[in-house]
């Protein structure tokens, strides 16, 4: 098991050594009076080192809070190796080893697969709690998978509504409205089932802090929020495109 302590130890460290390079080199810098390319990108890269770091100790304090690592266990490992991903990236986009519009590709399929992350960890939450309810979400996880699949041609082609035609923009504007449809069932259900067995514990929500000293009370988590709100314009997006279209 990971000892996050440790590793936040890692990353305030990691953030204070690069502040500590920069400033020498920018002292250097000072003195031999010249501001070259690669001065530039060595800046470019003590900051992509820093902006890593910082959103990597984000994670970490939000579970000192919110114990997220716990709750939503495969979303951050999904999260903390595409912050890895991430770095690698923005250091090839720095010292220009690939090109730009690649490294565009590569930060929405990033997000991408963030988001699909966050999405089969959350319905997890909800398995083995009823029958209809496992089967919602196996569907649901295999509407996940060729959503995330049919994106990656179009973000990765030159002219993807060429290549591929308005069919497969038809079968995919399908697909997202079927995924966002069962994980809005199933998060409805979920809440039906919690309602009716009160003494489990809800793996979906965090505890609200009250004011005035009244105790906390249960809601959403934030990030059932985030995939909530992302789904429903999912669903309105996909299918008003395509409504449009038709007439």
């Amino acid at each position: 098991m990971i000892n996050f302590a440790e590793l936040k130890k890692f990353f305030i460290w990691n953030f204070i050594g690069s502040l500590i390079i920069a400033a020498l080199v920018a002292v250097v810098t000072v003195l031999i009076g010249e501001f070259t390319e690669i001065t530039g990108r060595v800046f470019a890269t003590l900051l992509m080192v820093v902006a890593h770091s910082l959103l990597s100790l984000a994670f970490i304090w939000d579970d000192s809070r919110r114990n997220t690592f716990n709750k939503l266990a495969l979303f951050v490992n999904v999260i903390f190796l595409l912050i890895v991903m991430s770095f690698i990236t923005s250091l090839f986009w720095v010292w220009k080893i690939i090109p730009g519009e690649t490294i565009g590709d590569l930060y929405q399929t990033y997000f991408l697969i963030a988001f699909a992350g966050l999405h089969v960890d959350i319905l997890s939450k909800a398995l083995r709690k009823e029958k209809y309810m496992d089967m919602i979400i196996c569907g649901n996880y295999v509407f996940i998978f060729a959503v995330v699949a049919m994106f990656l041609p179009i973000i990765f082609l030159d002219n993807p509504a060429k290549i591929l035609g308005e069919m497969y923009y038809r079968f995919l504007a399908a697909a997202g409205i079927i995924d966002g449809t069962l994980s809005i069932l199933t998060i409805i259900f979920y809440k039906l089932y919690m309602h009716k067995h009160p003494e489990v514990e809800s793996a979906l929500q965090d505890d609200v802090p009250q004011k005035y000293g009244q105790p906390a009370r249960k809601g959403l988590s934030i990030w059932v929020w985030i995939l909530i709100i992302y789904l429903f314009f999912q669903v309105i997006g996909l299918g008003s495109s395509f409504f449009w279209k038709l007439f």
